[in-house]
């Protein structure tokens, strides 16, 4: 990794070895197409992370998302998303607090491809995704808190709405096979193993809330990552 491509790493000496390796301190996302980041092999990986690959890379454990302050352990009917621990399709949470418990149709998050499946009055609207696919949400929120549990209200559609974060995003991947069909369809093979929405705006951003668009190298599509994660 050359110097000037990765920022806010801290460098830390190999056992047994003349030369410096360094390690990321948090997300050093800009390591993502650039080769990953070295780490001492005496050093152990963060809390909810594993070594993975060539020995030289810490990556999430299974059922753990990647944040901007580490990995987090998702719970029972939970997974790893983008935005974090969001419910799995056809789990909902009654509340922010509550567990994730299996939805009813017309739930918000329910499968639908016209208002007439959202037969909950609470949740009337049939959102389509650029796929044709479609979930149950609600419409005129002015906050998140107008929002179920995992959506996030968009104030720049019209009318506004409720929507649930970028098909696909934070799935986990190998290769860009894994991500095929979705709206992430780079799979960082460096860093967290999981499906990123890419070709996104820096200024303005318009990646999903809660993610921010990120430039990660000189040459390579800009990517939505977790706010407060992308390197200066």
């Amino acid at each position: 990794m050359g110097e000037g491509i990765i920022s806010g790493l801290g460098e830390r000496r190999v056992a047994g070895s003349g030369t410096r390796r360094r390690r990321p301190r948090g997300w050093a996302f800009t390591a993502l197409l650039v080769g990953g980041c070295l780490l001492d092999p005496d050093d152990l990986c963060s809390s909810n992370e594993v070594i993975w690959g060539d020995d030289e890379r810490c990556v999430c454990v299974e059922g753990a998302a990647y944040t901007a302050t580490g990995c987090v352990l998702c719970g029972p009917n939970e997974v790893a998303s983008a935005a974090g621990c969001v419910c799995a399709d056809r789990f909902v949470r009654t509340t922010p607090d509550a567990a994730c418990t299996e939805q009813d149709p017309g739930d918000p998050g329910s499968p639908c491809s016209a208002n007439a499946a959202c037969v909950n009055p609470s949740y009337p609207h049939c959102e389509l995704r650029p796929s044709g696919s479609g979930y149950c949400t609600n419409q005129g929120c002015t906050a998140d808190a107008s929002c179920a549990e995992g959506f996030r209200c968009i104030t720049s559609a019209s009318p506004p709405v409720c929507r649930l974060p970028p098909e696909g995003a934070g799935r986990p991947c190998a290769s860009a096979a894994d991500c095929a069909g979705s709206e992430a369809l780079l799979c960082d093979t460096f860093m967290s193993q999981t499906c990123l929405v890419q070709d996104c705006n820096l200024d303005p951003n318009d990646c999903f809330p809660g993610t921010e668009c990120c430039n990660v190298a000189p040459g390579v599509p800009n990517v939505c990552i977790p706010a407060g994660a992308c390197s200066p």
